[in-house]
């Protein structure tokens, strides 16, 4: 069965299973050497690309940039080479194989041949008379073996056709399932970068010309950058997949893939020559006893007396490793009525006990320390110096048992209250009088009533400017309130005005209004017009015909 799973080749969801496996494990270093090549590939043609169809200049440097463009495709296409060079070394369980000069030239010189005239037959196999598996797997092969390896040109072109040959349906379901999944990388590379400017504006407010259209994103570098992304995702695995495709083909004739199965259970020679010394070591070393504490065994003609043989024999069974055979002993103890449960009580008063008089000999030991007692110079046990220190010492405890006593009433009283609720008290906002001059102000900082009251006060002060913008602020609170906008602080006026011709269908001249209040107040607030009493006056009855409806 395995040798005609050989033959045949391994299914397709196998295949890919495994070179998406073998692409995981590979080291950091691989994917290195994969993206040296293939990110400055990229970058130069989807530049090349944007210069091309857009620079009016493009013509007089299309020679140089299309130069740069084929050298990039031949650095990228030698790195591939030498990416499929350490994965077949991985799979084949080998060390990696060191690069010369010699074996980098013969790569540079079959790639540069041969990989061009892919840029050609590959799109040209699309067509319905032309194999496009076939041709593909060609030009994929001729990648992953790289220079051939000791053979001439014509022995690697056509193992690179052999290899392509092989496996036809393998091949054929392959490219189709790698097609749908670069299909699907695509449309998610295309929706991510589709929704970008928009998280930019709803969560830095970036406000930028791709999130006020996001059909301005639909241009032809645009898509290009997408499917280099795509490229960058996808090729990886479909090189891990050809490399894996022709290794299996060559070890039907070599059998290399046995090999490489069979080297992890090999041993080395050193390994296996020190593991028989080291058992001809031990095998030729001499017996020891269980115990290194026993006498030296008797010769079979002394005679050992009874006592010393009891003593050793008690000796012995007392041992560790004998005295789980032994019966244990009921050892006795204080005849006791009171049960089990008597005897955990009592046990528990005792460790109550013991930790008072551990606390009552560590109070003890404290005043001590804090009042240590001058040495008795007289015999007399009516001695004067003593006695004042009596009296702190009783001053103390009785300090002591007052702030147990407070502590106690404190948590009897925290105790008491805990079911009861404290009376909800009303509590009203108070609102804050934002500044007005600062642009990150939004109208929904203030009702409508507290941004006019604020206006008014501002234009009894002489500022002009500012109760103007308040004026402003007002209207917008109250075209939010009877749901005509959305205020976010993203949006700008002529956002405002937008919303509002949008919503307002049934109040004609609102937005007549509004418009020329938004046109007054950006040339004063953003240019350098003047302003005065009367130009106020007229933006705040502008506001009252916004309230009453136009």
């Amino acid at each position: 069965m395995k040798r005609a799973r050989r033959q045949q080749g391994r299914p397709a969801f196998d295949l890919i299973e495994e070179a998406v496996h073998l692409l995981r494990t590979a080291p950091p270093a691989a994917l290195a050497v994969y993206y040296v090549g293939a990110v400055p590939f990229v970058l130069g043609f989807l530049f090349f690309w944007a210069d091309m169809s857009r620079s009016p200049f493009a013509y007089q440097h299309l020679s140089n940039a299309s130069f740069g463009i084929a050298v990039l495709f031949f650095w990228m296409k030698f790195w591939q080479a030498i990416f499929a060079r350490r994965l077949r070394a991985q799979i084949a369980a080998e060390n990696i194989p060191p690069m010369n000069l010699r074996d980098a030239t013969k790569i540079c010189f079959a790639q540069s041949i041969l990989q061009p005239l892919g840029l050609f037959l590959i799109p040209l196999s699309l067509l319905p008379l032309l194999p496009f598996a076939w041709v593909y797997a060609f030009f994929q092969n001729a990648t992953v073996l790289g220079g051939g390896g000791g053979d001439g040109l014509s022995k690697f072109l056509n193992k690179s056709w052999r290899q392509a040959a092989l496996w036809p349906v393998q091949n054929n379901i392959t490219l189709a399932i790698m097609l749908g999944f670069g299909f699907y990388v695509f449309l998610n590379w295309t929706t991510v970068c589709l929704v970008l400017p928009g998280l930019f504006k709803m969560l830095f407010g970036i406000e930028s010309a791709f999130s006020k259209s996001p059909s301005a994103l639909l241009n032809s570098t645009f898509f290009a950058a997408m499917l280099g992304l795509t490229f960058l995702c996808v090729d990886p695995i479909l090189k891990t997949i050809f490399v894996l495709r022709c290794f299996y083909g060559e070890s039907l004739q070599s059998g290399e893939d046995l090999k490489a199965e069979l080297k992890p259970f090999a041993i080395s020679q050193k390994i296996a020559a020190a593991i028989l010394i080291s058992l001809a070591i031990f095998l030729a070393s001499p017996a020891r006893g269980d115990n290194p504490k026993s006498t030296a065994t008797p010769s079979a003609g002394q005679k050992i007396s009874p006592a010393v043989l009891d003593k050793a024999i008690n000796q012995t069974i007392h041992e560790t490793k004998y005295v789980w055979r032994m019966p244990r002993e009921n050892i006795a103890g204080p005849d006791s009525q009171e049960g089990i449960f008597g005897e955990f009580f009592d046990a528990i008063g005792e460790t109550l006990r013991q930790w008072a008089r551990d606390v009552s000999h560590w109070l003890e030991e404290l005043l001590r320390k804090l009042f240590p007692r001058p040495s008795v110079i007289s015999t007399s046990t009516d001695s004067s110096g003593y006695g004042w220190i009596e009296s702190v010492e009783i001053l103390l405890y009785g300090l002591l048992a007052v702030t147990a006593a407070a502590l106690a009433i404190f948590l009897y009283r925290v105790w008491r209250d805990r079911g009861k609720s404290s009376a909800a008290v009303p509590a009203e906002a108070i609102l804050s009088t934002p500044d007005i001059s600062d642009e990150n102000i939004g109208a929904d900082q203030l009702p409508e009533d507290g941004w006019a009251q604020l206006a008014r006060e501002l234009l009894e002060r002489g500022e002009f400017r500012l109760a103007m913008r308040a004026f402003y602020l007002a209207s917008l609170s109250h075209l939010a309130a009877r749901n005509l906008i959305s205020i976010a602080r993203f949006k700008s006026n002529r956002d405002y005005e937008r919303e509002l011709r949008r919503r307002a269908h049934a109040f004609p001249h609102l937005l007549s209004i509004f418009g020329d209040n938004i046109s007054i107040l950006e040339r004063i607030w953003y240019g350098m017009h003047e302003v005065n009493r009367d130009l106020v006056n007229q933006f705040s009855a502008n506001v009252e015909k916004i309230k009453a409806g136009g």
